[in-house]
């Protein structure tokens, strides 16, 4: 028995990917659709209502004209959701760890700074928040409270970091907020807490600095 078949041999239109296909209002042509980046990097682009659906690992990043993602990038994870969210740094901030882990400054206060970060991208082995992650937010929130702190001409300089890890977290958010214990002439003293989305206290910690 016979099916019937084509008339025409197949063109290059009709295999999946070619080049010649006709592209969809959200292709990987659109300018305005930002990037997705995989395991293996860069793999295509998404429109912002398609990205609300889509899955934790994807992670939409700026037209890199716009905005240089940092060299060497680091491959398939959300370490710079920030950069996504177009989140404010300051310049001497940009391209330091805090970039690094999608870290965003949400208040800048010498008497409460807040600091939040997102889990993807900075977990351990076993899917948890890695404490490394958890001691650098806390670090840096008190270290941004100590800037806002520091006399001027003055440069606050982490001279002794204590973390108590209370609770795991393997998705969403962590937020260190980060109030004074001491203010000084020449050393401040902060006091850090570490909550997740739901306001659960994961972790607390202090940071002395001394101004230099």
């Amino acid at each position: 028995m016979t099916h019937p078949q084509s008339d025409s041999p197949l063109s290059p239109s009709s295999v999946v990917g070619s080049s010649d296909s006709e592209a969809s209002p959200a292709s990987a042509d659109s300018p305005s659709s930002p990037a997705v980046v995989g395991p293996l990097g860069p793999v295509g682009r998404v429109t912002a209502a398609s990205y609300s659906g889509a899955s934790a690992s994807a992670v939409a990043f700026p037209d890199p004209a716009r905005r240089p993602y940092p060299d060497p990038r680091p491959a398939g994870s959300a370490v710079s959701a920030s950069s996504a969210l177009h989140a404010v740094l300051e310049d001497s901030e940009e391209g330091t760890l805090m970039e690094t882990l999608g870290m965003e400054v949400v208040t800048r206060d010498a008497n409460r700074t807040e600091v939040r970060m997102p889990v993807d991208g900075a977990r351990q082995v076993v899917g948890i928040l890695h404490g490394g992650a958890t001691a650098a937010i806390i670090e840096t929130a008190a270290s941004v409270a100590a800037r806002a702190a520091a006399p001027d001409g003055a440069v606050p300089v982490g001279a002794e970091l204590t973390v108590s890890h209370l609770r795991s977290v393997s998705r969403g958010w962590v937020k260190a907020t980060a109030v004074p214990l001491h203010r000084g002439r020449r050393t401040v003293v902060y006091q850090v807490t570490v909550t997740d989305d739901d306001e659960r206290t994961i972790a607390v910690g202090t940071l002395r600095s001394l101004f230099t």
